[in-house]
């Protein structure tokens, strides 16, 4: 899992890339959930290059998603890749999570 982070806009984006799998999550979770926990913050989550997803990445995403509403910040997730789409689906995470299509639906809803 490579992880890249962008921090030069208004807002983080940061991109994930190959699978998101069982040693993955606190990894995920180290370096991102800093950039929800300040008040206000703001998190653009691109998915479009993650694979495949297991529960570990799962519980890790909720729990950048908790943190961000715990500090009033906002996590936005960022075109899942089919594979990411399919299992929010199956797992109703679709309705829980502020999912976009692209960067630009994004930026609307964090500015």
């Amino acid at each position: 899992m490579e992880i890249d982070v962008d921090t030069s806009a208004a807002y983080t984006v940061a991109r994930l890339k190959g699978e998101f799998g069982m040693d993955d999550g606190q990894a995920v979770l180290d370096e991102l959930q800093p950039l929800v926990a300040e008040a206000g913050a703001g998190l653009a989550l691109v998915l479009d290059e993650v694979s495949y997803i297991n529960s570990s990445g799962l519980n890790a995403l909720i729990g950048l998603g908790t943190r961000a509403r715990l500090s009033q910040g906002r996590l936005v997730l960022v075109a899942p890749s089919k594979f990411v789409q399919s299992v929010f689906e199956v797992t109703q995470l679709d309705a829980w999570f502020e999912v976009c299509k692209d960067l630009d639906e994004a930026a609307d809803r964090l500015s």
